[in-house]
């Protein structure tokens, strides 16, 4: 053993220190200007250098040369109220109830342990602290701002802390691991009319009647039976009394796959529909898109790194699930660039309520697994993975 386990340990005040400061001032969306002045402060106090890529998209580099292997810890919370009564409790109108908080401060525990141990890499560890993952903006925002261009990754793992799953124990899936997203926000331009005189108007809530209809058809008349789809209208609506029709009208949802060939074609479905419909019954319209891709954890990559996480915690707490996440997560950006490995750390109990419940509590016992394992990963696979020149290079 390397004495990760026992270092990450020896950590815990720290890592739950700074979990509660994090947890007790959520910030959302690309914009994290307070949490990223605390990660920056923190790693800089460790001796490493931050590096601002945009707003709030950290980097930081620990080790030199060889190959590289990212890893990622998203930082943003939701624009929900936390209803949990904790002392640090948040009371800005938003909340970490998906665990973010737990994922920056397992990152930044996983940068002390490797800085202490920057002498022993046989290759570089590049950390990636990212805003925006809950409005699926986050990671490609940083590959738009050059992450993977401006440094050789070889590798990339992530973990997401479960409110379901136990401490000290673990899952992950091989292949496809989660859900893609089309995420489409239609505003329906029609004509306003007094009720009386309905021929004088044209009716944006009857388009979008008529489009929630077809659109929930779709899925049942268009997908495989064989291939998982799911598609959801979550808003609709418009008008302001009884006895006026409209001039505006909304309709946003999403579609959620998990086989490429099924999303393709059902996505092209859906603007095709809204196109048709709209332009059939004399309205016109505005719309926003969002794509958020499936997670693909490599074989080769998950087949590799299972030892070093079952040093940590054991063969018989790491579980290979059969099933995929049924929600999406943009670490998929990464995971279509380079192998990758995706997992989940439990940091509850089956009697926990779920993410993004405003009730949800996370076990801290979960932050200094999460750093050993992604400490034990990042160091076996490089010194498993070097050449004899890097082996050579970092002696």
């Amino acid at each position: 053993m390397n004495g990760i386990l026992e270092a990450a340990m020896e950590l815990e005040n720290e890592l739950v220190k700074n979990r509660r400061h994090i947890h007790s001032n959520p910030e959302i969306g690309l914009e994290l200007e307070k949490t990223t002045a605390y990660v920056i402060q923190q790693l800089e106090e460790m001796g490493i250098e931050p590096k601002l890529i945009s707003k709030s998209a950290i980097t930081a580099k620990i080790g030199q040369g060889g190959k590289t292997i990212l890893l990622r810890a998203d930082m943003d919370a939701l624009p929900m109220e936390e209803n949990a009564e904790l002392s640090f409790k948040s009371c800005n109108h938003y909340a970490h109830l998906c665990g973010h908080d737990m994922h920056t401060a397992t990152l930044l525990g996983v940068a002390k342990v490797l800085k202490a141990r920057e002498a022993e890499l046989k290759g570089t560890v590049l950390l990636m602290f990212q805003p925006g993952e809950e409005i699926g903006q986050g990671a490609k925002s940083m590959l738009d701002a050059g992450l993977l261009t401006d440094n050789k990754v070889d590798a990339a793992m992530a973990l997401h802390v479960s409110a379901e799953i136990e401490p000290g124990k673990m899952e992950y899936k091989q292949g496809v691991g989660s859900a893609s997203m089309d995420t489409f926000l239609v505003k329906i331009q029609g004509k306003g009319a007094h009720s009386s005189t309905p021929h004088l108007g044209i009716d944006p809530l009857m388009i979008v009647n008529t489009l929630y209809t077809m659109l929930n058809s779709l899925v049942g008349r268009e997908a495989d039976p064989f291939q998982t789809a799911v598609l959801t209208i979550g808003k609709m609506g418009g008008g302001t009394a009884a006895n006026i029709i409209p001039d505006t009208a909304v309709l946003e949802g999403g579609l959620r796959c998990f086989d490429k060939e099924t999303r393709n074609h059902l996505s092209k479905r859906i603007y095709e529909i809204i196109d048709e419909v709209v332009r059939t019954m004399r309205g016109s319209y505005t719309i926003q898109k969002f794509y958020t891709p499936s997670i693909y954890n490599d074989p080769v990559l998950c087949n590799a790194m299972t030892p070093y996480i079952e040093e940590i915690i054991g063969k018989e707490n790491f579980t290979l699930s059969d099933k995929p996440l049924s929600g999406t997560e943009d670490f998929s950006y990464i995971s279509e660039e380079v192998p990758s490995m995706y997992m989940w750390l439990g940091a509850g109990n089956k009697d926990n309520y779920p993410l993004h419940n405003p009730n949800v509590v996370f076990d801290e016992k979960a932050l200094p697994i999460g750093v050993a394992v992604l400490a034990n990963c990042a160091m076996n696979w490089l010194k498993d993975n070097a050449t004899n020149e890097e082996e050579v290079g970092n002696e």
